[in-house]
């Protein structure tokens, strides 16, 4: 008689063969940061440990993202002393992204670039929402923003496995991919977004906004700001990056409080955000490292 065992979020985790290490830098980095007696020379040198991450740490601290109008520099460390000791988990976590989104996802019907500029785009809102507003933090805002699509990855590699082709269409936002995905697997991007990263070990804050960002009136009080700021961020990301999707004029009400923005400042928040992510898009395309 054959058995059949239900997929679980962990489940496709755990069958994750091929996407890169890096992110393990991201815990070293954020040990290293947390010490009293951090030093950028100490930084520096747990960056070389990764070649290709620091050739790409190089070149966007020389973007006028990063720049700001200052000289060229040629070391990490250089990099470094440009974005100081507050920058370098921002500039590292860029680079990380890179490599999280740097293929194609077939059962989406994405292309690399475009996954990756999504993840940019909200990662950017989200970090100025949380500038903005105070109430949380924005290393965890920013994180979240760019982390927030890795559970596409997660079900792509999957049903990459499928004897049948599988393609999951987006129901826009705020849902987004969510009802076919419940469909066919019982759960969403979400849910196993956020089980890859409680696997690398990120940071609670970042993995509660991941997994709560399609529902965050449901998550756990203690971060639910936070997944309001990750909820609004993505109707930035689909007002930038999906132009053929009709979106909500504005998020839900709810979300936009949680996340400590009124209506007056909404349009500030969103030409700032929009002037960043277009430099973003020009100087710091998708390369890999």
């Amino acid at each position: 008689m054959l058995t059949f065992t239900k997929s679980t979020p962990q489940s496709l985790v755990r069958q994750l063969k091929d996407l890169p290490a890096a992110p393990k830098i991201l815990q070293k980095l954020q040990k290293l940061l947390s010490s009293e007696n951090v030093s950028l020379t100490m930084i520096a040198d747990l960056l070389v440990m990764e070649p290709g991450l620091s050739a790409r740490i190089v070149q966007m601290a020389n973007s006028t993202h990063f720049n700001r109008g200052s000289n060229k520099v040629e070391t990490v460390l250089e990099g470094i002393h440009r974005v100081g000791v507050k920058g370098v988990k921002e500039l590292v976590t860029y680079a990380v992204s890179s490599a999280l989104v740097g293929r194609p996802l077939a059962a989406y019907g994405l292309q690399a670039q475009t996954l990756w500029n999504r993840a940019v785009a909200c990662g950017l809102a989200a970090g100025y929402l949380a500038e903005h507003s105070g109430a949380v933090d924005y290393d965890d805002a920013y994180t979240s923003g760019l982390m927030h699509g890795l559970g596409l990855v997660v079900i792509n590699s999957y049903a990459a496995k499928q004897a049948i082709p599988r393609r999951l269409p987006s129901s826009g936002y705020p849902q987004d991919f969510a009802p076919a995905e419940r469909d066919w697997l019982g759960f969403t991007h979400a849910t196993a977004g956020a089980a890859l990263l409680q696997q690398w070990g990120i940071s609670e804050p970042v993995k509660t906004a991941v997994e709560f960002q399609l529902a965050p009136e449901d998550a756990p009080e203690q971060h639910r700001r936070l997944c309001m700021t990750l909820a609004t961020a993505r109707w930035a990301r689909s007002l930038f990056c999906v132009t053929d999707e009709i979106i909500p004029d504005l998020p839900s009400p709810e979300w936009l409080e949680g996340a400590g923005l009124d209506r007056s400042q909404f349009d500030p928040w969103l030409k700032r955000t929009r002037a960043r992510y277009e430099i973003a898009c020009t100087e710091l395309r998708l390369g890999g490292y």
